[in-house]
């Protein structure tokens, strides 16, 4: 299982602005051809991460408990080039 590609396709933030929530969407790239999975996420909001950053990884941790993933049958990889994090900065 490889993941192709990652978008961010909502993003909001709670009433009380301590949790962000959304959905992430993931290309994934398997044996039998291309398929899209949308992820609802939430996390806890953070100073010095971006919320898009924390809903991703919200995600990638979700994607892990997959049966497949969990059980070893299948290796979760990302494809050559993408980097989810490599822009991850600090918010003031």
């Amino acid at each position: 299982m490889t993941i192709i590609d990652i978008v961010v396709i909502s993003l909001a933030f709670s009433a009380q602005g301590d949790d962000v929530i959304g959905d992430v969407r993931f290309t994934i790239q398997q044996d039998a051809g291309t398929r899209t999975l949308t992820i609802p996420s939430r996390a806890s909001t953070s100073r010095r991460i971006r919320p898009d950053a924390l809903l991703i990884g919200e995600a990638i941790r979700e994607l892990r408990r997959l049966p497949e993933v969990r059980s070893g049958e299948v290796r979760l990889r990302f494809a050559k080039g993408l980097t989810p994090f490599q822009d991850q900065t600090r918010v003031a």
